[in-house]
């Protein structure tokens, strides 16, 4: 069975979410029918492959009558097929982390890992962001400072507007042996940004830029 990975969950939520809305607020049949194939299109391009469970979601939502009560019980159900970020040791991470002197885990309560694509928490602290992902079922991360100061947005990873921090990353010129900094503007709050986050591009933008994957 394959299974549903968390931004494409999200993907799906977000997209369903507008349709049962547009049920709401829309009278002309034709129009929510051109809707209701505009949502249905936008969910199959999240995927690679056709997916029995995904198709079988569809089918359900496209029922007019559905309310948003009914929409979020049908996403609980969906959310059983979704394959949930994979929680590591405190081994893991502080072999991950190893300049980092008294690392602070992040408490796994916090997080819906059905819905996390990365984890990324905040240590107050030290004014530090760590934030770590798998790629190629790899597990890697990433620290930098984080500003205190929270704005308004476009978050360059859920490519929403958000509140959002500077994030100043240091990374290693290739070569030479010399550091760099670089800095993006983020979510302040990791999990909301999760929450946005409904297709990878930004994310590996992300990455690139602070020379993480190369």
């Amino acid at each position: 069975m394959n299974n549903i990975l968390p931004y494409q969950y999200i993907g799906i939520k977000r997209q369903s979410m507008r349709l049962v809305k547009a049920y709401q607020t829309m009278n002309d049949p034709k129009m929510i029918e051109t809707y209701q194939s505009l949502i249905q299109e936008s969910v199959e391009q999240i995927f690679t492959e056709t997916l029995p469970e995904v198709e079988a979601f569809l089918d359900v939502i496209m029922d007019r009558t559905m309310t948003r009560h009914q929409l979020e019980k049908q996403l609980e159900l969906l959310k059983i097929y979704v394959e949930p970020f994979k929680v590591p040791t405190n081994q893991q991470l502080d072999k991950l982390f190893k300049k980092v002197k008294k690392l602070n885990y992040p408490n796994w309560s916090d997080y819906d890992l059905t819905e996390s694509t990365y984890i990324g928490w905040n240590d107050p602290g030290q004014q530090k962001k760590f934030i770590i992902f798998y790629h190629a079922g790899e597990l890697k991360g990433l620290y930098g400072d984080l500003s205190p100061t929270v704005n308004k947005g476009i978050c360059p990873i859920c490519k929403t507007d958000s509140k959002v921090s500077m994030f100043l990353a240091t990374t290693k010129v290739a070569g030479d042996g010399t550091y760099t900094k670089n800095g993006n503007y983020i979510c302040h709050n990791s999990n909301i940004c999760n929450g946005q986050l409904d297709e990878l591009t930004g994310l590996y933008e992300f990455l690139t830029s602070t020379k993480t994957i190369l």
